[in-house]
């Protein structure tokens, strides 16, 4: 019997790949975790500027921020993405917006839910693209 063995730098190589991979994705993990922390306070900052319309309970108010930070998640992906017209990223973002309302109707009772319809257009606004010229300009 014949045994191969793995040259030694052979060795070197994919123990130094490994190490390089593994640091890599640690560094993105950590990205990650700070993006959701941000993420994960400013849903809690929105959910306080609804709980004195809607007083929601404990439980409701965690399961209300929680589809918010989902929702955030997917609002900040358009608004990052640079290939998107200005027209788009609105319509693209109108979309979310009702699909966050349509999902806060499980996590609220009719009654609060219709209260949240009517004040998340001042809560949460969604940029609205104004026609300059051939140009289209973002406004706040």
């Amino acid at each position: 019997m014949i045994k191969k063995h793995l040259p030694s730098r052979f060795k070197l190589l994919v123990l130094a790949l490994f190490i390089c991979a593994t640091s890599s994705m640690r560094g993105q993990t950590l990205y990650a975790l700070k993006t959701d922390r941000k993420i994960r306070f400013e849903a809690k900052e929105i959910t306080a500027k609804y709980q004195p319309y809607l007083v929601m309970g404990t439980e409701q108010a965690l399961e209300f921020q929680s589809t918010v930070a989902r929702f955030l998640v997917k609002k900040h992906a358009v608004e990052q993405d640079y290939s998107l017209s200005p027209r788009a990223k609105y319509h693209l973002l109108k979309r979310i917006s009702g699909r966050e309302a349509s999902e806060m109707a499980d996590v609220l009772e009719s009654y609060r839910w219709q209260e949240y319809m009517r004040i998340k257009p001042l809560k949460q606004p969604v940029p609205t693209p104004i026609e300059f010229g051939e140009n289209l300009v973002v406004k706040e």
